[in-house]
């Protein structure tokens, strides 16, 4: 029986709650992955850290979120994101309480890592119930409102956090930041219904083995998992944890100032997801991936020539690298359009473990290249690294950019429909109106193809 307009709308609307759920988690999320940038100087005193093990304690939340990015959009694809999520949050919640009671390392780096397990799930599944439960030929603005959403999150970790940490300590700080992952979880749980998932049959594809090799077995995987890993490496590694170092040590500025100068980075990448998504649904994907990806190259130059560039220089640079690193999230859209028969969360949990992946290794590089810089100079237990350290270190954020170009232009120039033709087929070309009538539409980048 054909569903009728107010059951269609009413389903419709149920997505966008189950998307803003799961996309509040992903910002939560982002908080966690980038609040370590302003506890640099608390970590290396109370824990006794220098830059690499500090970028070594910031990469567990990296390579822990990584890991799971495979099963998430395995168990996604099978069972829908309700209980997935809820579990998640209770899993998040936990690391940060286990972080900010850590005595050391050791307890600091399992905290992290289960933090990075539980928000893992967020980013995939909030793509997950878009593909599901969302107009399909909206998919690419989607994925750049979730980036929106979880740069919200990771603004609230800069200045927010900055003046939290002051007031109070970290350690307090953190506790409650860990208890809002158990309100998360309630959310997931009550807020979300899998309906979306039982429509489209993920129950009944084929076994999780047989997906996984499939999509695997495509060269389309590794090249957009280039894509994501070294475009958006750069923005991790800078905004989540050396950016605040660096404006306080060769600038000069305030905790807060510095978390400030950080953040026009994230708002940048807010504006860049959506904006860039949206205009990868017109002209194709593989085009604007290649031009953002140049376009962050370039602006990382001032940041070479110049230690530190004049700081309008550096605002400026710092606004175009946001908004040409939000293009990551095409990968993303990509990844949907090209393997929608295999199953598009798993092929989107496998994109997106190579950015935490490239991530979680560049923050580890820039620590270990400052370290070799470093003159043994220390303020408050902290160190302090000299201009040509940093201007050393910022030439790997600059060659990542120019890799992701490369990538997205060996990326093969086939159709990127996938399951949004198949869903308008009526009409090719087409999509549908509120009605669910089908409607001629312009052309698609698979009809294009780009």
């Amino acid at each position: 029986m054909t569903p009728s307009t107010d059951e269609r709308r009413r389903a419709e609307w149920l997505g966008w709650i189950a998307w803003a759920i799961a996309a509040l988690f992903y910002g939560y999320g982002f908080f966690q992955r980038v609040a370590p940038g302003v506890l640099v100087s608390d970590l290396m005193r109370d824990l006794a850290l220098d830059g690499t093990r500090i970028g070594t304690l910031s990469a567990a939340y990296f390579y822990a979120y990584a890991a799971v990015q495979i099963p998430t959009g395995l168990l996604l694809d099978r069972f829908g994101a309700r209980r997935l999520l809820a579990c998640a949050s209770l899993l998040a919640a936990a690391g940060g309480f286990v972080f900010a009671a850590a005595g050391g390392l050791g307890s600091a780096i399992v905290g992290r890592a289960a933090i990075g397990a539980g928000v893992g799930v967020a980013y995939v599944g909030c793509l997950a119930i878009a593909a599901t439960s969302l107009p399909p030929e909206r998919f690419g603005l989607v994925a750049g409102l979730t980036l929106t959403v979880g740069t919200a999150g990771a603004l609230s970790a800069q200045i927010p956090l900055a003046v939290l940490v002051d007031l109070l300590d970290w350690r307090a700080t953190m506790a409650g930041v860990a208890a809002l992952g158990v309100l998360m979880a309630l959310a997931a749980f009550f807020g979300i219904r899998d309906a979306g998932f039982d429509r489209q049959g993920n129950r009944a594809r084929a076994s999780m083995t047989a997906s996984l090799a499939a999509i695997l077995g495509r060269s389309e995987t590794w090249w957009l998992a280039g894509v994501t890993a070294f475009l958006g490496a750069p923005v991790l590694t800078f905004a989540g944890l050396w950016g605040v170092p660096y404006f306080r040590q060769v600038a000069g500025l305030a905790r807060e100032q510095a978390g400030l100068f950080t953040s026009l980075l994230l708002v940048a990448w807010a504006v860049g997801g959506p904006l860039m998504g949206a205009v990868s649904d017109r002209v194709g994907r593989r085009p604007v991936l290649i031009a953002c990806a140049l376009l962050m190259a370039a602006s990382w130059l001032p940041f070479l020539l110049a230690a530190p560039p004049p700081m309008p220089l550096a605002t400026a640079a710092m606004l175009v690298m946001g908004v040409a690193g939000g293009a990551m999230v095409v990968a993303y859209a990509a990844a949907r359009d090209r393997f929608a028969e295999e199953g598009a969360a798993t092929a989107m949990g496998i994109v997106n473990s190579s950015v935490l992946l490239a991530g979680a290794l560049l923050q580890t590089f820039v620590g270990w290249f400052l370290d070799l810089g470093w003159r043994g100079q220390l303020a408050e237990g902290a160190r302090v690294y000299p201009a040509a350290a940093w201007r050393g270190a910022w030439v790997l954020l600059f060659c990542s950019p120019i890799a992701a170009a490369v990538c997205a232009w060996l990326l093969p120039r086939r159709a990127e429909c996938g399951m949004a033709l198949r869903t308008v087929a009526a009409v090719p070309g087409g999509s549908r109106d509120p009605d669910g009538n089908a409607r001629p539409g312009p052309a698609s980048p698979c009809q294009r193809g780009r």
